[in-house]
């Protein structure tokens, strides 16, 4: 736990220090980007995805926890409180938790394996197309870090087998009995549960997800002038990769995300500023506010 921490810490201490280098703290001008963003139309795709982003990830969820007359509002609710709780928790590990509770007794076992498919699902994404990117990036040589390009291919070799990995783990859970009892000690993954229709809808519903929040970013970091083609959505897949591996604190890994962006893209001075902006809003919009949102309907329920 300590050193999700430390880690949170050094993202938040490496953007300070990116500031600092440029210069732009005491930088009027640099720092007047912030609040007047080049392009700031296009702030409007961003505000359009939250209700699909919200409404995709509800989709996912009511397909494997509705039951009966369930109304499709109480899955909504469900997710947003989900939203409140993973941003006080680290890695977002309190959704589950709140989404689950929210559950009767007898459908909470349920909805343990119905999380666990739905992020299994989304993950798949973040992993597969992070990888494609990684891929992209070193075949063009445009990786700025200071990776040798020898482990540049070693990285996208374990990326690689990493994603054909997770995405046969429904198949490895009717695998031999040790290793399905391991699959579902360890990740939940009991065999027989979804159907193969089941599984393609979650793939399907969280690739749309992926897509809707990939543009959000995109959309964001363009109303502050950074050029929106093929070359951003392959940063935003890296950075995406890299905030799905590295373990953060609550807060829905505020700082990382950013500290990411800023190490991979390797900014001018002048675009330093609008980048972290467009990365923040992007936090606000698709994690602060559903949180903001499922606390106040959690407060109603039990003092309504």
């Amino acid at each position: 736990m300590r050193f999700r921490y430390i880690v949170t810490a050094a993202a938040l201490g490496y953007i300070a220090w990116a500031l600092t280098d440029h210069s732009i703290w005491s930088d009027a001008a640099a720092l007047e980007v912030l609040w007047h963003p080049s392009r700031p139309w296009l702030l409007g795709a961003l505000a359009a995805g939250l209700p699909l982003n919200i409404g995709l990830e509800t989709a996912k969820w009511h397909a494997l926890t509705a039951t009966g007359d369930k109304p499709w509002t109480a899955s909504l609710r469900e997710v947003l409180v989900g939203a409140t709780f993973a941003m006080v928790t680290p890695n977002r590990t309190g959704d589950a938790v709140a989404r689950v509770a929210l559950l009767t007794a007898d459908k909470r076992p349920n909805g343990t394996q119905a999380w666990l498919l739905g992020a299994w699902a989304q993950a798949g994404w973040t992993l597969t197309l992070g990888t494609v990117a990684w891929w992209v990036s070193a075949a063009a040589g445009q990786i700025h870090l200071s990776i040798p390009i020898g482990t540049q291919w070693t990285v996208f070799g374990v990326l690689a087998a990493a994603s054909a990995v997770w995405w046969l783990l429904p198949r490895l859970a009717r695998s031999p009995r040790r290793i399905n009892r391991w699959l579902e000690a360890r990740w939940g993954l009991e065999s027989g549960r979804w159907t193969p229709r089941q599984h393609r809808g979650q793939i399907v519903l969280s690739g749309l997800r992926y897509a809707v929040f990939a543009t959000q970013f995109a959309a964001a970091l363009a109303a502050w002038g950074i050029e929106w083609d093929l070359a951003l959505y392959t940063t935003i897949a890296v950075v995406y990769l890299g905030n799905m591996i590295v373990p953060t604190s609550a807060l829905a890994e505020l700082g990382v995300r950013e500290a990411l962006l800023v190490a991979w893209m390797q900014p001018a001075a002048s675009l330093l500023p609008g980048l972290l902006a467009a990365a923040f809003l992007v936090w606000v919009v698709n994690l602060g506010l559903p949180a903001l949102i499922g606390g106040g309907l959690q407060f109603q329920r039990r003092h309504g």
